[in-house]
């Protein structure tokens, strides 16, 4: 298949972002309603389906893996899917989405530091700025702008598993960027959900097995749906399709959208309500990130 246009890529990734902020709405409703484990194990159930149709009918087939990619996709699997997911589901059922959303807006600039040692990039005093203007506002809206709260354990479990779900997404975008050569951004996604599925399937077996397991209601299914289909199998085949296109570095930049719709659809249909210094702290996170990816930002790479 013939490489899309950039314009069709910025496009998708905006869309992607889009769909990705209405997961923090879908995950936060499933999380409180039913275990974590068997609920992902139903999102990426479900997008499996999407998926393996897609890749076979128009996306080219499913690639024959060889030793490399096939250590490459189950490492996919294994950080974007099974613990993304377990951590950002744990910590969904522990704080609001709009307060997740905006922690996540770190992936961008954690994502940086790793290829500054993997690229041997050299920064600027505006990259460096941005950075440590995003790192200040993360840790505003993790304290909810009272640092002392640092010490005080008023951080909670919610806040940590959404920081570990962070961490596990960026290890996903490295990742893919060199696991993709030689492989369409379809059959790497289905690859790697099919191997994060059955990740996830062992635990969620146990879930199963629990005596005060309640059947979902009807909202609890849709949410799932909307989870596999749009949150997982469009979104995740743009993102990669994306990463192999344009870099991680540039792909991960349009993650800074994510918390803004997430933050909009939170208030509107979730009535939650937002501190200042939430807001405040996500504005300085957005900021630092387009200062850290303006040109310029980055020199030549360093000499090994």
């Amino acid at each position: 298949m013939s490489a899309p246009p950039l314009t069709s890529i910025y496009i998708k990734l905006v869309l992607t972002t889009a769909f990705w902020g209405g997961t923090f709405i879908a995950g936060r409703y499933v999380a409180q309603q039913m275990p974590h484990f068997l609920a992902a194990s139903g999102r990426f159930l479900i997008a499996l389906i999407p998926l393996f149709l897609f890749t076979l009918t128009v996306g080219g087939g499913l690639t024959r893996l060889n030793k490399r990619q096939l250590i490459g996709t189950v490492l996919l699997g294994a950080t974007g899917v099974f613990t993304y997911n377990t951590f950002f589901l744990g910590g969904l059922g522990h704080i609001p989405a709009s307060r997740a959303a905006l922690i996540v807006a770190l992936s961008p600039i954690m994502t940086m530091f790793v290829m500054r040692f993997i690229a041997h990039e050299r920064w600027t005093w505006l990259r460096v700025l941005g950075v440590l203007l995003s790192l200040s506002g993360v840790s505003m809206v993790i304290t909810r702008g009272d640092y002392a709260s640092v010490f005080s354990g008023a951080i909670g479990r919610g806040e940590l598993y959404i920081f570990i779900a962070v961490a596990s997404w960026v290890a996903y975008t490295v990742i893919g960027r060199y696991t993709l050569a030689g492989m369409s951004a379809a059959s790497a996604t289905t690859w790697s959900t099919l191997w994060g599925t059955l990740m996830l399937l062992v635990p969620a077996s146990a879930d199963l097995m629990s005596p005060t397991l309640a059947w979902p209601d009807g909202w609890s299914w849709v949410a799932m749906a909307y989870l596999g289909v749009f949150g997982t199998a469009v979104a995740f085949f743009w993102y990669n399709q994306a990463v192999a296109a344009i870099g991680p570095a540039r792909a991960t930049l349009f993650t800074n959208l994510v918390p803004v719709f997430a933050v909009v659809m939170s208030v509107v249909l979730l009535d939650e309500r937002l501190v200042l210094a939430s807001l405040v702290g996500g504005a300085m996170v957005i900021t630092g990130v387009i200062l850290a990816n303006r040109p310029g930002a980055v020199l030549r790479p360093d000499s090994d």
